[in-house]
């Protein structure tokens, strides 16, 4: 058992702890050793658990624990925001570097084209081709699988990232004074 699983149960009596003993490792072991000094039991999930089901005085004495160390605890929420924001930028960021490096190259259309293609085969299979009754259910799953990789391929082309890219290219160009040249990939090799 660690500090997560109890974290249901602590909310069930002081609700602003429980994600805090969902969250990360460090932040998670520091409440609930909190709460194990509160209540008086020993350092771990198990013993905090039991003193919650058993005793009707460890109820009271979290809540007045959690209302003592308030603050400590809004500090806590503000570190899980903190954690989440940190992780959506540092996607954000990849996301918006990979585009950076591969804006120009002629995979990501390539791979675009080949999926839809593939799609759309996978399609005409399922409704034009008999298949066999034992095999039904995997070509339906097999084929249910593929449709986010060509969600995520037709986003990539109609996300606004990829314009505001395209549009900043070509508002470049035409304050150089120059007009864009046609949008053909370069040759193997090159």
């Amino acid at each position: 058992m660690n500090w997560k699983d109890i974290a249901s149960t602590v909310g069930g009596i002081a609700g602003a702890v429980a994600p805090l003993l969902g969250g990360p490792i460090g932040l998670a072991v520091s409440i609930g050793s909190q709460i194990a000094g509160a209540l008086g039991t020993d350092n771990t999930p198990e013993a905090v658990a039991a003193a919650l089901q058993k005793d009707p005085n460890a109820a009271l004495k979290l809540q007045e624990w959690a209302m003592q160390e308030r603050e400590q605890i809004r500090q806590g929420h503000i570190e899980l925001q903190r954690l989440a924001l940190d992780e959506y930028k540092t996607e954000l960021s990849d996301r918006q570097q990979a585009r950076q490096v591969h804006k120009d190259h002629w995979m990501p259309s390539t791979l675009t084209i080949a999926l839809v293609l593939i799609f759309a085969a996978q399609l005409i299979v399922l409704f034009y081709l008999p298949i066999p009754a034992e095999n039904r259910d995997l070509i339906v799953y097999l084929s249910g699988n593929f449709v986010p990789f060509v969600a995520a391929a037709v986003g990539y082309w109609l996300s606004s990232t990829r314009d505001a890219n395209n549009r900043e290219k070509l508002m470049t160009l035409a304050s150089q004074g120059q007009t864009p040249a046609p949008n053909v990939p370069p040759k193997a090799g090159a």
